[in-house]
């Protein structure tokens, strides 16, 4: 009974333990945003093939938007420690999940799905998802507005550390100045950002604590002449990245919530669109998904933020075919050398199948494509998340 009891508690720690640095296993999770909603769950291999383990695709327990996803949310699912969330924006929900490290099976939250309380969007729109780096926050925020066209505000989670539940904070909802298509918290834990497309701008919110959301008015950036449509932040906080709807991507210098053009910006990447920017692990090279051109693109970082244009552009079907994957959210694995991106159409015999397009991140080449693999499921996927996620070091202590 003792060395039963001693192999549980040990078998606990290293579950524990894992997240904190490469686990013998990774993962790769989807928001299908069906109807009702479902997570597809996926080993990654060593060559970045992608194998749908047992169980998948588990059950959200609320409802996408299935066939109409609404205007491109970048981050619908992200993991939170060992926990992942997932949002739901036909029933305005999130559902949260236990992770198992080993096998990455999840295991619904007791509770689960949580009603964001805050809004009730009839526009067939997305709900994006970002949390503090601490893992003691949740922000949700919708892409659309309600029947009065309101915009959505932001509604604001605690995160029980022990078993992953939400608490609708007392201080939500957040008023966000319009809809959002992205959200982004800072790894210094001080700033939310969001891309607000409605009014071509980006706004800026200091974090307080514990948590509260204080809009920034004077440190919003209005982009020239597009609508911003996902945002990414460097690990040191001091560099900030957008994508845009005309085939622009914006590089600021960030401090003290002030949001500064570094020289060159934005940049004009002839690409046709940009639906979504994230950064590689390394913070070195910055990725953008281009639905238009059915690409995506590979840019070097300097360090002061300034992007090598025109960049290197691969074709998400690896050549240009009668398949057009519309590439939208994008993932990293937290190794470094895989590139995932969530294709709206990746099944030459039905258009309508979603899937994955994968890219190796190492050798020559910054961006070479692997292959193209199908859901076989009937919806559009728009976003993806990896585990672990990718971790940022020597995070400086949230201001107060």
């Amino acid at each position: 009974m003792l060395k039963s009891i001693k192999q549980s508690v040990w078998s606990l720690i290293l579950l524990a333990l894992l997240p904190a640095g490469l686990s013998a296993q990774r993962f790769l999770y989807t928001n299908n945003d069906v109807v009702p909603n479902s997570i597809s769950a996926y080993a990654i291999g060593t060559n970045g093939a992608l194998n749908e383990i047992t169980g998948s695709p588990f059950a959200t327990g609320g409802d996408g938007r299935g066939a109409n996803p609404g205007f491109n949310s970048a981050n619908r699912i992200i993991i939170v420690n060992n926990f992942l969330y997932a949002s739901n924006s036909g029933s305005n929900t999130i559902s949260a999940f236990s992770i198992d490290p080993a096998s990455g099976n999840l295991v619904p939250v007791v509770g689960s799905p949580f009603s964001t309380g805050a809004f009730n969007d009839p526009t067939q729109s997305g709900i994006s998802l970002a949390a503090t780096p601490d893992g003691k926050f949740l922000y949700a925020g919708s892409t659309g507005y309600d029947a009065q066209f309101n915009p959505a505000p932001i509604t604001m989670f605690t995160i029980d550390p022990t078993t992953g539940a939400l608490t609708v904070s007392s201080k939500s909802p957040i008023p966000a100045g319009g809809a959002m298509s992205s959200m982004k918290v800072s790894p210094d834990g001080n700033y939310l950002l969001a891309a607000i497309p409605g009014s071509n701008a980006i706004s800026v919110f200091a974090i307080r604590g514990p948590g509260m959301l204080h809009a920034i008015h004077n440190s919003s950036y209005a982009l020239s002449s597009e609508a911003a449509t996902s945002i990414d932040i460097n690990c040191s906080s001091n560099l900030v990245f957008a994508g845009g709807t005309g085939g622009d991507i914006y590089a600021f210098n960030f401090a003290s919530g002030a949001l500064l053009p570094v020289s060159g910006s934005p940049f004009a990447t002839g690409l046709a669109s940009n639906r979504v920017v994230t950064l590689s692990t390394t913070d070195s090279t910055l990725y953008s998904s281009n639905q238009s051109g059915s690409t995506v693109t590979a840019f070097a970082v300097g360090s002061n933020g300034v992007l090598a244009i025109p960049g290197t552009s691969v074709n998400a079907a690896g050549v240009a075919t009668g398949v057009l994957p519309y590439p939208s959210g994008l993932a990293v694995s937290n190794d470094g050398q895989f590139l995932y991106a969530a294709d709206l159409n990746s099944d030459a015999s039905s258009p309508v199948h979603s899937g994955f397009s994968i890219f190796s991140l190492s050798g020559s080449s910054p961006l070479t494509f692997v292959s193209l693999n199908s859901t076989g499921l009937a919806s559009g996927l728009q976003s993806l998340a990896a585990y672990p996620a990718k971790a940022c070091t020597a995070l400086a202590a949230p201001k107060k």
